[in-house]
């Protein structure tokens, strides 16, 4: 396993988004490339801000250990040239190939995101989960937020100035019995919970007991009495319930009875109703028919209008053919006119314009044809003369008309014949239709009126029958009102039972059982007036005693089988406190041992001698915490002693003697003595139980160059099993870096990143494609 990429978007000066690719680190390991990644820039430049956003990223809830006072605070506040931003997002990659995490997936995504509000969220592989989950989950993995993987500016040195318990912490982290110290603090809680509730247990117990031994003194005196109630009631059961019964079965009889007509009267006026709605629909029908009459009528009377107008204009066109037929027998084709001066004139007129194109006929005669026409046209202009000259001694003239004219006259009249002809054969036709419509007036007008008086005769016998069978209905009605009575009169008696059963027994009637073969009822009303007799005698007895004495020994019964259990949970929770204790102790012991040992060689390695060792000490210890706290922190005992549980705990000390010094408390060694022996402990801590990954910042920030070589040297060693980022200034630690990535400030406030891998730079420092 190891730390793939880092995103950041937001967190803090890293307004943009920005990655970090540790996948190409330059060292492998089991197939895996780890290595070491240094990352350098000016003070202020943000780049601490890379262990603050992976620190946040799994879980840091302290602002403190963020550098800051409020959750927003870790949000880009933005600059003279960049708005604030209004959620920070830092997400980080791990490699689980190898499945040091028990999980299905090859690579696992952890996410956390906060908005300016205050509202935030987790997410693993983009599935929304609680922090608990993450911690879960990356305590599998070997690493969290306080671990030492991430060993933030001065957290190196506090190593040397915490207390031995805390000391102490660091070890047992390395040991890795984080999951046993949960398991025994869960354990202890629970202990504590189970001992409180074992004395509330007992003092209820306490409480109870009295209080039992008067209500048993009661309940025995009310158990006479319940006898009693209990054989009243179930006198009263049988003989009321036979009562209830026989009124029920009663009232389902009338209710049969009562259906039955209720039904049959309905029947009977629905066909009552049926027969008046179609003595109805008739009457209707017969009005309709009667206006139907009317409208025939009038229609008929109308078509004999048009038929005597019919038989008028047919005898005029008849009367217009005669009249056409005597002109026609009439004419004459030559007519006579009495000769006056006018006739002369006009036929003198004639004369002279044939007169006139005879001249110029003959002005322009050249051949014999012309000459011949000229001939006959001489002819017919003496012809004229002559008929004139004769006309004139008769006093009269004959005048024939044209042929054109008499075929003109002749084809008039017979278009005015067959005009005439053709009219009063459509006359006719017309009037034909008429009268055959008449006709079939007539018989729908017959057949009507006979439809008419069928209705009529049918609607009398419907009246009739109407009223028979409302004489029945009535007679049906009466009968349904006498059962109406009757079942009154059962439910009145029915009411007056269901009264005295809820008073005397205070139960529904409907909830009493039906006896099987029919009691003695007299017998029953004596045995029901002795026993409450008998209870009168007892006087009045409250039933919740019984009911309270039940309910109270059932309690106590509970209390005291809780009170075992609570003591068998008691032992079995020591139990398992006891063996998490065996276990941490038994991984403490082993790797105490073998850090204390590793602190040695490493710090020999790093001062080039000297002596260092670990050491365990015993502290008396006071607990501060109230009966309602839980996990309340530990301290040192003082001289003004507080409050509180004491007991006895072993803490861890630091021995360093640097070569040819003679130092008797870390409160001598010098700065630098002190970055060297604390590097000298983590080294330690990491080489017996490497992480997967570890991001020191700036933690040889305090080392000459002699010493910055051989933190380099072990960092080469280690580097094999575990991937360390390194935030740094110092170029022997960018030596052994096989990937830098430079981080700068722009003028907007905000981090920008850049990188480069080593083997990219040439001897000369220029950049190789």
């Amino acid at each position: 396993m190891f730390l793939k990429k880092i995103e950041i978007n937001g967190f803090k000066s890293f307004a943009k988004k920005t990655v970090l690719d540790f996948s190409g680190a330059g060292v492998f390991n089991g197939g895996k490339n780890i290595g070491i990644t240094a990352i350098v820039g000016p003070n202020g430049s943000g780049k601490s801000n890379i262990a603050d956003a992976l620190r946040w990223a799994m879980g840091e809830q302290s602002m403190k250990n963020l550098r800051g006072k409020k959750n927003h605070d870790v949000i880009f506040a933005g600059s003279g040239k960049k708005a604030q931003l209004g959620s920070a997002q830092v997400s980080f990659c791990l490699d689980n190939a190898d499945k040091k995490i028990p999980v299905d997936y090859d690579e696992i995504i952890i996410t956390r995101k906060v908005y300016r509000d205050g509202e935030g969220e987790y997410m693993i592989n983009g599935s929304r989960v609680r922090l608990i989950d993450v911690v879960d989950m990356l305590a599998k993995a070997g690493v969290g937020q306080r671990s030492y993987c991430i060993i933030n500016q001065g957290m190196a040195d506090q190593m040397l100035n915490a207390g031995p318990l805390e000391r102490r912490s660091i070890i047992e982290e390395a040991a890795g019995v984080k999951e046993y110290q949960v398991k025994k603090e869960r354990s202890e809680r629970k202990l504590k919970n189970t001992k409180n509730n074992l004395e509330r247990v007992r003092g209820l117990l306490a409480e109870i007991e009295p209080h039992l031994k008067i209500l048993k003194r009661q309940s025995q005196r009310a158990e006479k009495g319940e006898k009693y109630r209990l054989e009243l009631k179930e006198k009263q059961n049988e003989l009321f319930g036979y009562w209830w019964n026989n009124f029920l079965k009663e009232e389902e009889k009338l209710l049969e009875k009562e259906g039955g007509l209720s039904r049959e009267t309905i029947l009977m006026q629905r066909e009552i109703d049926g027969i008046r709605e179609k003595l109805n629909k008739e009457s209707k029908n017969s009005t309709l028919i009667d206006e139907k009459i009317d409208k025939l009528e009038q229609e008929q009377r109308k078509i004999n209008h048009d038929v005597n107008t019919l038989e008028r204009d047919i005898l005029i066109e008849e009367g217009r053919l005669s009249l056409a037929r005597e002109r026609q027998a009439g004419f004459r084709a030559v007519e006579t006119m009495p000769v006056n001066s006018s006739l002369i004139k006009d036929r003198l007129d004639s004369i002279k314009k044939s007169y006139r194109q005879l001249a110029d006929k003959l002005k322009n005669a050249q051949t014999i044809t012309d000459l011949t026409e000229i001939k006959k046209m001489a002819d017919l202009v003496d012809r004229e003369i002559c008929e004139l000259l004769t006309g004139i001694e008769k006093g009269k003239m004959e005048k024939r008309k044209s042929d054109k004219e008499i075929n003109q006259w002749q084809e008039n009249f017979r278009s005015q014949v067959e005009k005439i002809s053709e009219n009063i054969f459509k006359l006719k036709k017309e009037k034909k239709d008429l009268v055959g419509k008449l006709k079939a007036l007539s018989e729908e007008i017959e057949e009507l009126v006979q439809r008419d008086r069928q209705e009529r005769r049918d609607s009398i016998k419907m009246e009739d029958l109407i009223r028979r069978k409302q004489f029945d209905l009535e007679r049906e009605k009466d009968k349904y009102n006498e059962i109406k009575i009757e079942l009154m009169k059962i439910r009145v008696r029915k009411e007056d039972l269901e009264k005295r059963i809820k008073q005397e027994m205070n139960i529904q009637p409907n909830n009493l059982a039906c006896p099987k073969i029919e009691p003695d009822v007299k017998n029953l009303e004596k045995e029901i007036f002795r026993l409450k007799s008998q209870l009168e005698q007892i006087g009045s007895i409250d039933e919740m005693v019984l009911e309270e004495y039940k309910e109270t020994q059932e309690r106590y019964d509970f209390l005291s089988r809780e009170l075992i259990d609570l003591e068998q949970a008691i032992r079995s929770l020591q139990k398992v406190i006891k063996e998490m204790d065996d276990k941490i102790k038994d991984k403490f012991e082993e790797t105490f041992k073998n850090i204390n040992k590793k602190f040695q060689e490493y710090f020999k390695t790093i001062f080039n001698g000297g002596k260092a060792e670990l050491s365990r000490v015993e502290l008396r210890t006071r607990i501060r915490k109230s009966d309602e706290e839980e996990g309340a922190e530990e301290s040192i005992v003082q001289e003004d002693e507080s409050e509180g549980e004491e007991k006895f705990q072993m803490g861890i000390e630091i021995t360093a003697v640097p070569p040819g010094k003679k130092i008797t408390n870390l409160g001598m060694l010098s700065g630098g003595e002190r970055t060297l022996t604390s590097l000298a402990l983590l080294f330690a801590i990491i080489s017996f139980n490497p992480p997967p990954f570890a991001i020191l910042d700036e933690v040889e920030a305090a080392l000459d160059e002699a010493n910055s070589k051989r933190f380099g040297k072990i960092l080469r060693q280690l580097s094999g099993k575990t991937q360390f980022i390194l935030v740094t200034h110092n170029r022997q630690t960018m030596r052994e870096a096989a990937v830098l990535y430079g981080v700068t400030m722009n003028d907007d406030g905000a981090s920008q990143l850049l990188s480069i891998k080593l083997e990219q730079v040439g001897e000369e420092g220029e950049i190789k494609e």
